[in-house]
């Protein structure tokens, strides 16, 4: 198969210029300039201005990934169908969203300089007094390359969609509180991962909604009130729901408070010796899951 070269010219002065008298070639990484330097047909041509080969390389190797990920997304762009009235803004918005997010994926990690062919120039400007570079990357890039890395988005795009789908899906099967909230918590990095891709935003702002309101709805069942000791349980609809936290209380009698998990039940326990039975005797119960306030008044049984 045939390789596409993806050839980088990163300028640091503009060319034009440096053919004026005042520029001295002082510096050049080899002893002639490589042909591919002057190729007729560049995948690539940009410009730059900078001092240092450090901050050249820096800047080269962001132009690279983003070149690639252009590529990518041009490539995948080609194979969508879209309606014949449509003027090309649906296809633009798309190619936008994956030019974003092809450059931070993992496979994306693996493109260096290092596998690249370099060559730069160094110029003395005898009126300023200042040095600037002329930079060259010669990157291979070849079909085969592309095919993999539009391979591995697909891979990463489907294993995204199956996250969030595996998020509404598991819902009316988790039964403690805690995965509910972190489950929340990885949906919302995702959102803001995923801020320019309003289709998965708008999944996952949905799903999110399912999930604070199945928070919402947990409450107290008593199982147990008397004297001393409390037993409940969190429930949603008829699902029991553990929760590794500890609930707060407030009596106007009650004190000394003590609390502890068994199994999916929590037991509290208190010193009632200031109850009395001619009272409205009882303990306020709540927890604090994220931004919803669970609360329970208990009547205690004398």
């Amino acid at each position: 198969m045939k390789k596409n070269l993806i050839i980088f010219i990163l300028s640091f002065m503009p060319l034009l210029v440096m053919a004026q008298k005042e520029y001295k070639l002082v510096e050049q990484s080899a002893k002639e300039r490589p042909n591919w330097v002057s190729s007729s047909d560049p995948y690539l041509f940009i410009e730059y201005k900078a001092v240092s080969l450090d901050t050249a390389k820096m800047i080269i190797l962001g132009k690279l990934k983003n070149q690639i990920a252009s590529s990518v997304a041009t490539e995948i762009c080609s194979t969508i169908m879209i309606d014949e009235e449509d003027d090309g803004e649906y296809r633009r918005r798309v190619k936008s969203v994956i030019e974003a997010k092809v450059p931070k994926m993992p496979v994306l990690q693996g493109v260096d300089l290092n596998k690249a062919d370099i060559y730069w120039e160094r110029y003395y400007n005898k009126k300023t007094k200042e040095y600037s570079y002329d930079y060259y990357v010669l990157y291979p890039f070849t079909l085969i390359d592309l095919q993999e890395l539009m391979d591995a988005y697909n891979a990463y795009e489907k294993a995204v969609d199956d996250k969030i789908e595996n998020f509404r899906k598991s819902l009316d099967n988790i039964d403690d509180v805690e995965t509910l909230m972190e489950n929340d918590s990885q949906m919302r990095a995702m959102k803001e991962e995923f801020k320019d891709d309003q289709t998965r935003v708008s999944q996952l702002n949905h799903t999110i909604e399912m999930y604070e309101q199945t928070i919402k709805d947990v409450h107290v069942k008593i199982l147990e009130s008397n004297r001393n000791t409390i037993v409940m349980q969190l429930m949603h609809g008829e699902r029991v729901m553990k929760t590794k936290s500890t609930p707060k209380f407030r009596s106007g009698c009650a004190k000394d408070f003590a609390s502890r998990h068994e199994g999916d039940k929590i037991v509290v326990t208190f010193d009632d010796f200031e109850c009395y039975e001619q009272d409205d005797n009882y303990v306020e119960v709540w927890f604090r899951f994220g931004k919803v306030s669970l609360k329970e008044k208990v009547r205690i049984n004398m």
